[in-house]
């Protein structure tokens, strides 16, 4: 088989990137290679579907900004039939809480997304008290309020992108990319676990956690790793008013979500690696704790389910690899290392990648700042203040 543009990785980013292609035209034949189509292990379902402007770098700011019209508008523009693509979206917006000493860096983030155009709202703790009041306030600085960001139904968003795209005339095929071949100029082919073999003019990495496993064979050493995270869902015996989606300094992150609210604490000691065994004892020493310091009423709680997905975890500086594999097989698309926020990104990936594609430039976001050259440079370019 050949296609002219071979995409590995049928998650969010990769069928973002796919719909994209086919819908500006000019792309020829498309193909999507995705191991696991029922998307078990997949990080975009086992994620929380969060999509916020609460960002340092100003490319960040810029991209979720499209991800949150795009998924806005996301059921018309994916609507089957007639039928819209409900994604559950939901603009409920955003807290971040400054309660580790970070509160200068949280303020001067504040002034860059004012500027940028994002709604958002500096509370004193007072403040916060009155606008939720069942949020304690001791110990915090002060909080940022984004109340136009918003959360979805990762699975829904995800599935949207996919049947869009085969609408579109992409092609998925349901296989494992065990090995890329290559010679000194190009990436030429990628053998499939049957042996089966799929040569392609442009290659693109979209595996999510297992990007870096993919591109080694073809000297490649992309500095992203598998970082396992739990999350729960649980009911609150007490009715709360309706919060944000709140993130703070001590990492505590948790949204409403039905009747009850789902989210979790990162333990960022965990080694990088796969790991989908749940931990009680880490929910009843380190979550459980974390929940009811700063929400008393989460002192009577019912844990109902736990699981584990993985970030893709960029470890140069917590940001994506975005663009061509320059002063390497250049051929070689690269959409990895998200850390966290592959699904809010996800739009402005696949049309900025669209763009790297067929046009050999960054025309809507200039995205170069996150481009292969800081990686062999080591120049990394973090966020500040919450990831």
């Amino acid at each position: 088989m050949h296609a002219d543009i071979l995409i590995i990785g049928g998650g969010i980013i990769g069928s973002s990137i796919a719909w994209h292609l086919a819908r500006a035209g000019g792309a020829g034949e498309v193909v999507v290679v995705e191991r696991d189509p029922t998307y078990e292990h997949a990080a975009t379902p086992r994620s929380n579907g969060g999509i916020r402007r609460l960002f340092s770098l100003p490319e960040n700011i810029e991209m979720a900004s499209y991800g949150l019209a795009f998924y806005r508008d996301f059921a018309t523009t994916m609507a089957d039939a007639g039928t819209p693509a409900d994604i559950g979206f939901r603009r409920q917006g955003y807290l971040f809480v400054s309660d580790a000493g970070g509160a200068a860096q949280m303020e001067a983030n504040f002034a860059l997304q004012a500027q940028m155009g994002v709604e958002v709202e500096l509370l004193t703790p007072r403040a916060l008290g009155e606008r939720f009041p069942s949020i304690a306030t001791d110990g915090v600085d002060l909080a940022v309020l984004s109340d136009h960001d918003a959360w979805i139904d990762p699975h829904a968003a995800l599935m949207g992108f996919r049947r869009c795209a085969r609408a579109l005339g992409v092609r998925y095929v349901a296989a494992e990319v065990t090995a890329l071949e290559a010679d000194a100029t190009a990436v030429r082919a990628a053998v499939l676990g049957d042996g089966s073999r799929i040569t392609a003019d442009v290659f693109v990495n979209a595996c999510g956690a297992w990007c870096a496993e993919l591109v080694r064979g073809v000297g490649l050493e992309l500095p992203v790793e598998p970082m396992s995270r739990e999350s729960y869902y649980l009911r609150c015996e007490s009715a709360l008013e309706p919060l944000p989606f709140v993130k703070t300094e001590t990492d505590l992150a948790f949204r409403p979500e039905g009747a009850g609210y789902i989210g979790g604490v990162p333990n960022w000691a965990e080694k990088p690696g796969w790991n989908f065994e749940v931990s009680p004892a880490y929910f009843d020493e380190v979550v459980w704790p974390a929940l009811a310091r700063r929400i008393p009423a989460m002192e009577r709680i019912r844990l109902e389910r736990s699981w584990r997905g993985h970030y893709a975890r960029s470890m140069l500086d917590r940001s994506p690899i975005l663009g061509p594999w320059v002063g390497g097989l250049e051929n070689l698309v690269l959409a990895n290392g998200f850390s966290g926020h592959g699904i809010m990104h996800a739009p402005a990936t696949g049309r900025g990648i669209a763009e790297i594609i067929l046009h050999r430039e960054w025309r809507s976001i200039d995205l170069s700042c996150f481009g292969w050259r800081r990686v062999v440079e080591n120049r990394p370019y973090a966020e500040k203040g919450i990831v």
